[in-house]
């Protein structure tokens, strides 16, 4: 029996708008797209902000990915669905591989 297990199994694009204003859509710079391990809720929290529930969760990315930072932007896509438009709060980057955290509204 083959067991299939790959270490990156979903796809994620992390960027960042630039000049973003009420009359313009401002430039979009892609910092990083492919490969990506997303996980949460596991050691991480979900919590109700504003009356809203929302979870913590995280991409990894093989390799080191610079200028990532809270208030870029990740849109995931893992066996549950695609996940848009989420904002980055904080992330790591090291030799090791990059990881992002974020959060999804749950309502």
């Amino acid at each position: 029996m083959k067991v299939s297990n790959p270490r990156f199994p979903h796809t994620c694009t992390v960027y960042r708008i630039d000049g973003e204003t009420s009359f313009e859509d401002g430039d979009k710079t892609i910092l990083y797209e492919g490969k990506c391990a997303k996980y949460g809720n596991t050691g991480l929290r979900s919590f109700k902000s504003n009356n809203v529930f929302k979870g913590d969760y995280a991409v990894d990315i093989p390799g080191l990915i610079k200028g990532i930072s809270s208030g870029c932007i990740v849109d995931v896509t893992d066996y549950g669905g695609e996940y848009k438009s989420c904002i980055v709060t904080d992330a790591y980057a090291s030799e090791m591989g990059t990881t992002v955290y974020f959060n999804i509204a749950k309502n």
